[in-house]
């Protein structure tokens, strides 16, 4: 039997750790255990995102839906003035307008209501996604089920955005038409 001071079996075995000539070495381990921490941090940041998405998802769907923000069919019985419904030549003009931009859509509800020099117009995409502009209201809403969030949705919605900047730029204008005859 050899003999061999513990000093130099010590040596031995941190060599051969050190080296991953073990299939089990502390190399391999400690690769493994970097490894597992990056794809935690992945998970982790992509766990924050979706997070922040549901957040602003729920958001919305805590909002008030997007047709209720308009006032009843009742204030339109009381009083003639408290909501004009936009005439239907206009309203294709911006249902036109609308899809040249955004895509495909069918306008809801459109409304101009001059006590309160607001205009609402409600409406839903091709695609699901529902939305509402007043002129009011500082951004678009939008409302949407469980939809896909890639680069196409989101290009749309930068759209939507884009076109609603431009649709209140111009109804800041065209609403003294509206409250001049209240």
């Amino acid at each position: 039997m050899e003999n061999i001071n513990e000093h130099d079996m010590t040596k031995k075995m941190l060599d051969a750790i050190r080296n991953g000539s073990t299939p089990n070495s502390l190399n391999e381990n400690v690769q493994n255990v970097q490894t597992q921490k990056t794809r935690q941090a992945n998970q982790l940041d992509e766990h924050d995102m979706t997070k922040k998405m549901l957040s602003v998802i729920n958001e919305f769907r805590d909002a008030p839906s997007l047709a209720t923000n308009a006032p009843s069919s009742d204030a339109t019985i009381n009083s003639t003035n408290d909501v004009v419904k936009v005439e239907d030549d206009e309203l294709g003009e911006e249902a036109a307008k609308l899809r040249d931009m955004v895509g495909g859509v069918d306008l809801k509800l459109y409304e101009v209501y001059p006590q309160d020099k607001n205009v609402v117009m409600v409406g839903v995409l091709d695609n699901g996604i529902e939305f509402k502009f007043s002129k009011k209201e500082q951004a678009p809403y939008i409302n949407v089920d469980n939809m896909r969030l890639d680069a196409e949705t989101v290009d749309i919605i930068k759209k939507l955005q884009g076109y609603y900047v431009n649709w209140t730029q111009y109804w800041a204008e065209k609403i003294s038409e509206y409250t001049r005859s209240v």
